[in-house]
């Protein structure tokens, strides 16, 4: 009874927007899920369960900038990259530690992953701090990480590497030139480097797999039609809706 109606109020759409430019946060993302969000492809509703979810990260990120501001450490907060990159994004904070800045990317994380991150952070908040290093031109940060079920914290101080800065940025330069100039649908990625499968949290799977041997160099928009996919008898997999926070 009151669950059916909190469900239903915290449920939402995920309006496209749209833009010519990349987020921080889809680094290390698939290239084609990017495609697909990019170009406005259907996907489910956020259901009310994901949507609380990212409220729990919100309210953490709050809660965390808050308390950096009662230490008196605070420079900035919500900082925004310079207008015209190939990126956006904001950063949560830049601080003040014995005489040098900080930028401060705070990351609430699933009990797995935070177990899994007992030595080094994850490479694509690894990655993302390094683009906001590169902008703000502050030579190093902290990757502060809270376990979602305990509230547990761990840094992980960061120095800008400019190779592998240059790196992403190259390959979203391309990434551009291929999405937002051509149109076309990127070739599958490379799975290797994953640190774990996005596919069984894609909310586009289905787009994918209909697509999966379609050749690169053709352009694809979600009016396109395509041929439905026929798979061997009980085989179709689950669908799931997750959010930014619903890690595995």
């Amino acid at each position: 009874m009151l669950i059916e109606l909190l469900e239903e109020y915290f449920q939402r759409e995920e309006p496209h927007r749209e833009r010519d430019y990349f987020y921080v946060s889809e680094v290390g993302k698939c290239p084609r899920q990017i495609f697909y969000t990019v170009r406005g492809f259907p996907r489910p509703p956020l259901d009310g369960q994901t949507a609380r979810k990212l409220a729990v990260g919100e309210d953490a990120h709050r809660r965390i900038v808050q308390a950096m501001y009662g230490l008196g450490i605070v420079v900035a907060a919500e900082v925004p990259i310079p207008p015209g990159a190939l990126f956006h994004g904001r950063a949560d904070a830049v601080i003040s530690l014995h005489g040098k800045n900080y930028v401060v990317e705070i990351k609430t994380v699933h009990p797995y992953n935070f177990e899994q991150m007992a030595i080094a952070p994850r490479r694509d908040h690894y990655l993302q701090l390094q683009l906001y290093l590169h902008y703000f031109q502050i030579p190093q940060g902290i990757i502060l990480a809270e376990n979602k079920a305990t509230q547990e914290l761990r840094e992980f101080p960061v120095e800008l590497d400019s190779p592998e800065v240059n790196r992403v940025l190259s390959e979203f330069q391309d990434l551009k030139e291929l999405i937002f100039v051509r149109g076309e649908l990127p070739p599958l990625p490379d799975k290797s480097n994953w640190e774990f499968d996005q596919c069984k949290y894609c909310p586009f799977t289905d787009f994918c797999r209909e697509n999966v041997d379609r050749l690169p160099g053709v352009p694809l928009g979600p009016e396109a039609e395509l041929e439905p996919l026929v798979l061997p008898e009980n085989s179709v997999p689950e669908r799931r809706t997750i959010g930014l926070f619903d890690e595995p």
